[in-house]
């Protein structure tokens, strides 16, 4: 059976201790009752790409928050997810997903930029190292479509102004209700798709091959069951 699996979830077989077992259920099991994702996040991650990419076509550059990535050519629309794959050969493995958003710099080369509704914190180097592998991921995907080389990633984290001096400003309020203004951040990845991304596809399809799940370990996720 032909196994398939997205970028995003590559970053759960991360780490020195991935619970293999936690891999398994999300392969084998559908709808399980911890998938739903607000929706009020993809409006507002929707809501970014789009006037990043409008702001890109009426000016041909980039917001000023957006300055640090450099000297952008040119705004590519990402492929969605059925065209945005690349299938490893030695494992047969396909890995799947949808960049937020994908420029060509001048000198030539890629830039993938994700966007993430959070504030940023380093201290949460778990996640941070989840976002890492999903970066990587698609940079190993886009390079197999064209894409290449891709020579930068970068996270932006949309942090919410929701402290007290911007509550108390006129900005906050309007005659339709109330706005939330968010304040970018920008975080470079390291770029390393070549050596980061075939060990995980390795545990990957050993997980597909099993036709149980593995034995509990040190997850907390389990230990809580």
């Amino acid at each position: 059976m032909p196994v398939s699996v997205s970028a995003t979830e590559l970053g759960n077989y991360a780490g020195r201790y991935p619970c293999l077992r936690c891999a398994w259920v999300r392969m084998h099991v559908k709808n399980l009752p911890y998938q739903s994702f607000p929706a009020i996040f993809s409006s507002i991650d929707s809501y970014t790409k789009n006037v990043v990419s409008s702001h890109f076509q009426e000016n041909r550059n980039l917001p000023n928050w957006l300055h640090e990535l450099g000297e952008i050519k040119d705004s590519i629309k990402p492929p969605g997810w059925r065209k945005f794959f690349r299938e490893d050969l030695p494992t047969g493995v396909t890995v799947r997903g949808e960049a937020d958003a994908i420029f060509q710099l001048e000198g030539g080369s890629f830039l993938i930029l994700d966007y993430k509704t959070s504030r940023y914190n380093p201290k949460r180097t778990r996640a941070l190292q989840i976002y890492e592998i999903q970066l990587n991921a698609y940079a190993w995907i886009a390079e197999s479509l064209g894409y290449s080389p891709v020579s930068r990633l970068y996270l932006a984290f949309m942090e919410p102004e929701s402290g007290g001096n911007y509550v108390r400003s006129s900005d906050s309020v309007n005659s339709k209700g109330f706005t939330l203004g968010f304040k970018a951040r920008l975080v470079p990845v390291r770029r390393r798709p070549e050596t980061l991304i075939p060990p995980i596809l390795e545990k990957v399809i050993k997980v597909a091959h099993m036709e149980t799940p593995p034995p509990r370990t040190r997850c907390r996720d389990c230990n809580n069951l």
